[in-house]
Parts: structure tokens; sequence; C-alpha cells
């Protein structure tokens, strides 16, 4: 079992640097214009909105609908949304692609929320995320490195990648501990659909009641 676990995990991060020129591919063409700056600056902003739904007291469904509006605002969700679809995606009707970008952005937003409820013990939200560094990963954009400070455990590394390819800064991918938002939902994804024998209506149904 532990052999198949860091397997799991072996091909996610191998599957990452895929699924980032993949995203990349989906975002449309144009000259690079973000500074190292820019991105860092971007991200902070996006810790500081999150900082301040953790401290607040509101319950999980009130969170989850308020990163669910961080996400649209800040995240490439039609591109995430798309590239998570997979091979379903070409067959989709164009109200099939807009609802399922819907609804899997409510989902979405209901898993990070709570995974980053499982911080909400910590004291200071401010402090919860440090910013490490920046990458320039090419025409992909910027990677933001930053790390999650836990009181009495090792901090949890979390990059983000930064574009300004769709013609507003957007986030595009999320990485946890090496491991891509992109890659783990297409994985979830592809196997919530195959569950429901292909069924891309059913699918999309269950996507937005989760």
């Amino acid at each position: 079992d532990d052999m198949m676990m860091h397997r799991r995990v072996f091909l996610r991060r191998a599957g990452y640097g895929m699924a980032v020129a993949c995203a990349a591919a989906l975002l449309p063409l144009r000259a690079p214009a973000l500074t190292t700056d820019e991105a860092t600056e971007f991200v902070r902003g996006t810790i500081e909105e999150v900082a301040a739904l953790l401290d607040d007291s509101g319950d999980s469904a009130d969170k989850a609908e308020r990163l669910r509006a961080i996400m649209k605002n800040r995240a490439a969700m039609p591109q995430i949304a798309r590239f998570v679809a997979g091979p379903a995606w070409r067959g989709m009707s164009d109200s099939q692609q807009t609802r399922f970008v819907e609804a899997f952005t409510r989902f979405v937003s209901a898993v990070y929320a709570g995974k980053f409820e499982e911080y909400s013990g910590e004291a200071k939200k401010e402090d919860l995320f440090r910013i490490e560094g920046v990458v320039d990963a090419g025409r992909k954009g910027m990677l933001v490195q930053t790390s999650i400070m836990r009181v009495g455990e090792p901090p949890v590394a979390v990059e983000w990648l930064v574009t300004d390819r769709p013609g507003r800064t957007v986030i595009a991918d999320i990485v946890i501990e090496g491991i891509s938002l992109l890659v783990t939902q297409r994985e979830e994804i592809g196997s919530m659909l195959d569950s429901r024998g292909g069924d891309v209506d059913k699918l999309i149904s269950d996507l937005g009641s989760a």
C-alpha cells in the first residue's frame, strides 16, 4: 500500500510539468508583460484575501462561497476547468461547458475551503503564508514560491503559477508539496465521470451539489 501511494505521488509530480505545459497551451498567446514583482504582489493580495476568510467566524459553507468568489476573480477557472475535464470537454455542448465550469468552480472551492480550514487553529492568519521567492517560467508565467507556516510542524511548500496571458493577471495552478491542483483534479474528475458511466450531465449535477 505504501509503495502504491508513493508511486501515485511520483506520477503526480512527474505529471506536473506536463500539466503546466498543457494548461499554458489552453491560454491565448500574447506578448509576456508580467513582471516578477507584479506576480508576487498578485499572490500577496490573494493570500491576504484567503487569510481574511480564515479569520472570519463564518461556517464552512459560507467560507466555501467566499473562496469561490476569490477563485473566480483571481484564477483562470475556465481554462483550469477545460484542462481537468480532459477529453470529455470536446464532447460537451456549449451549455454543458458553461455549466461544467461553474459546477467545477463550486466543487473545487469547497475542497480547498476544507484544506484551508485545517489551519483554522493557527494563531496569526496574516503570518500563515510566507513568500519565499519567484521563478520566471517563461511563456507559462511566473511561479511564486510560498510556505504555509504551522505551529510545531514543518512548513508546507505552496507554489502559485501566475500568468497574464488571458488578458488579465490570474492564477493558472496551485502546487502543494509538489502536487498540482491541475493534476489531482483531472484525475478526480476523470474518475468521477467514469463512475457515472460517462454521463456529463450527471457529473455536472453532482459537482454543483457537492
